[in-house]
């Protein structure tokens, strides 16, 4: 039985994965590019000024220590 449950969770864990990476072909839209930029200044610990603008960094989070 935990094999077989193992073995459907592969499956859709894999069909996610392939959507994932078909998604801006079946759509037409991109939901993420790469790109590459220069920072000019560091805000805090999860907020940077780059030569495009200000980016906050997902999935990070810092807090100020006193």
């Amino acid at each position: 039985m935990k094999t077989l449950n193992l073995l459907i969770f592969l499956l859709i864990f894999n069909t996610f994965i392939l959507l994932g990476f078909l998604i801006s072909e079946l759509t037409g839209k991109v939901f993420y590019e790469r790109i590459s930029v220069n920072i000019t200044k560091v805000i805090d610990g999860d907020t940077i000024d780059t030569d495009i603008g200000r980016v906050r960094l997902l999935g990070i989070n810092t807090m100020k220590l006193e």
